[in-house]
């Protein structure tokens, strides 16, 4: 079975039926939203990796658990996979020439689940939730000093500082739009009601149904009747599911395509803003010199890892962004920062810590994640670094990495959302909770990615606070950039990238 690659033309891709973005093997000549009624598909069984502890967007976390959140709640604005924004809720969106106001013009009779209007009074009280003590999403939106109706289909942001970056933000979890009367109520964690395509169904330890609503604004767009989502934390179990016809499609890892083609099942590889790597906790004293740091990034064999963890599908890298992002930097000398040195690493280390360094590597418990962490350990051990691995769940990861109660942290960075200036400005930090930065010129950097919404002028900015941290000894260490990799049944259409709203199985 042939892999199905989105490149150049993935935007239009995405939007539509695989089959009619040029998938050659001839199976589905149509898209099935001609040939069936909204919601009155095949109930499908998508696999993935991790539960989310909440299904509030403002307190849910890590992007892993987008696939539950998207079936609930449609956010402001959708972003391409390579970062390009189109409406969604907000049809459309202006900066203003100072960049300290953001203008959304909203989308006209769109009701929540629950039968309450989603409009601009709608907007406000969710931007007041996100933006609450609580919630995870607040770091995200501190640029909002106030945000208030217009009318009822036009919003007003003012910002405190330039705000180019909010309509991406807005594409994420902050954009996420929950029914007031579910936030009034506090209910949102548990029975949650947005204006997504799905409602809440039945929940347990580990799988979540969601049934087809019929009063979204996009119907056309929705094929299945149900949507059953099963966490499997094992790799090679998410993958025998859909061998033995019990998934119909899950998240894989690079390594496993050849193997899933070998079954006959359909492939799936997208690149995305996404890298495997390694964060270091620059507030510990012991990884706070920059050539410590840049010895353990020497010390890691790149190009083996590829090749013996995910069989050449990840692309070595010293940037968290692929080539066709629109925040990569193609002026950075990869090689500089990604060249394998073990002897000079191990020059540095004893340097540094005479006694040798003893560490923790933090990962999710999740295969492809303690094996990329295992070999890490390995390779670290070779220059005088004492390594334990510390397996945790993902919620417990996220939280230890907010309050910086780790040395380093191996799991996969999701260095484009919320937005690739909000990622730098959280994760360039000597501490997560601090105000100092790895490189004094990143904050300025940071802002210059901030002055507009045009992607270009953002992405050559955004290309100069790469460069400046890799200089510093970043502490946050690519090891390599994976595409997005998932596997269907054969006889499956529709696939859109952890969206299973438009897939068909017959």
């Amino acid at each position: 079975m042939r892999r199905t690659s989105f490149r150049l033309f993935l935007a239009a891709c995405l939007m539509v039926a695989v089959a009619a973005c040029g998938d050659s093997s001839g199976s589905d000549s149509e898209s099935p939203r001609t040939e069936i009624a909204p919601g009155t598909g095949a109930t499908v069984r998508w696999g993935t990796s991790s539960m989310p502890t909440s299904l509030d967007p403002a307190t849910s976390g890590g992007a892993a658990y987008s696939v539950f959140m998207w079936l609930l709640y449609d956010r402001l604005v959708y972003a391409e996979p390579n970062g390009e924004l189109q409406p969604m809720l907000a049809t459309e969106w202006v900066l203003s020439d100072d960049a300290r106001t953001l203008d959304l013009t909203l989308r006209d009779g769109v009701t929540f689940q629950d039968g309450a209007p989603f409009d601009a009074d709608a907007v406000v009280t969710n931007i007041a939730h996100m933006m609450d003590d609580s919630s995870l999403t607040a770091g995200s939106l501190a640029m909002v000093d106030d945000v208030k109706a217009v009318d009822p289909t036009h919003v007003r942001f003012t910002l405190n500082r330039p705000g180019g970056d909010l309509p991406q933000v807005l594409s994420g979890f902050a954009g996420m739009m929950v029914s007031p009367a579910s936030i009034e109520a506090g209910t949102a964690s548990t029975d949650p009601v947005g204006a997504g395509p799905y409602k809440i169904g039945t929940v347990s330890d580990a799988s979540i149904s969601f049934t087809y609503w019929d009063g979204y604004w996009d119907a056309e767009s929705i094929i299945p009747k149900a949507v059953e989502v099963s966490v499997l934390t094992d790799d090679a179990a998410r993958l025998n599911g859909l061998k033995a016809g019990q998934l119909d499609a899950a998240i894989i890892r690079p390594n496993q395509l050849a193997e899933a083609e070998a079954a006959s099942l359909k492939t799936y590889s997208v690149p995305a803003a996404t890298a495997y790597g390694v964060q270091v906790n620059a507030a510990n004293p012991a990884l706070s010199d920059p050539d410590v740091r840049r010895a353990i990034s020497q010390a890691i064999d790149r190009e083996s890892i590829t090749q013996y963890l995910y069989d050449g599908e990840c692309e070595v890298s010293a940037q968290p962004y692929p080539s066709d992002y629109w925040a990569h930097n193609g002026d950075i000398d990869e090689e500089t920062y990604t060249a394998f040195d073990p002897d000079a690493a191990a020059a540095a280390i004893e340097k540094a810590a005479p006694d040798g360094l003893s560490l923790t590597i933090l990962t999710p418990n999740v295969t492809a994640y303690q094996r990329l962490s295992e070999v890490l350990q390995e390779q670290l051990a070779d220059v005088g670094i004492d390594a334990a691995v510390e397996a945790v769940d993902y919620a417990d990861l996220l939280a230890r990495g907010r309050r910086g109660d780790y040395d380093l942290i191996v799991t996969l960075m999701t260095s484009g959302g919320p937005d690739p200036s909000t990622w730098a400005e959280q994760n360039y930090r000597v501490s997560p909770a601090g105000s100092d930065y790895i490189d004094p010129r990143l904050p300025e950097l940071i802002e210059q990615a901030r002055t507009s919404v045009d992607l270009e002028d953002r992405g050559e900015a955004m290309g100069k606070v790469t460069e400046a941290a890799l200089e510093a000894g970043t502490n946050q260490i690519v090891v390599c950039l994976p595409s997005n990799t998932f596997a269907s049944v054969a006889n499956a259409t529709g696939f859109k990238i952890n969206d299973p709203r438009a897939l068909r199985v017959d």
